[in-house]
């Protein structure tokens, strides 16, 4: 009888698991930093499922990364906004 391959989803909440204690050594607020990351690993777990990658913390750093890269867009771009807004009108 062939073994069942467990969810993309299964296997990334058992990772997280393992990370427990590493969590509950953070301070508070690096607790909370440290929750976020988590979440932007579950946000993506679609993808990163369909990725199939055999490395589970490369998918979770990859969505940790795509995370980052999308707020950074956003700050520069508003960044120019205020930029834009601040100049004086020629």
């Amino acid at each position: 009888m062939g073994k069942t391959v467990p969810s993309y989803r299964m296997v990334l909440e058992s990772e997280i698991k393992k990370w427990e204690p590493f969590l509950k050594a953070l301070r508070k607020e690096d607790r909370e930093a440290f929750e976020e990351l988590i979440n932007e690993c579950r946000r993506y777990a679609s993808a990163a499922g369909a990725a199939v990658r055999p490395i589970i913390s490369e998918a979770m750093f990859m969505s940790i990364l795509l995370s980052h890269q999308k707020s950074l867009k956003e700050f520069k771009a508003a960044l120019e906004r205020l930029k834009s807004a601040l100049q004086p009108q020629q």
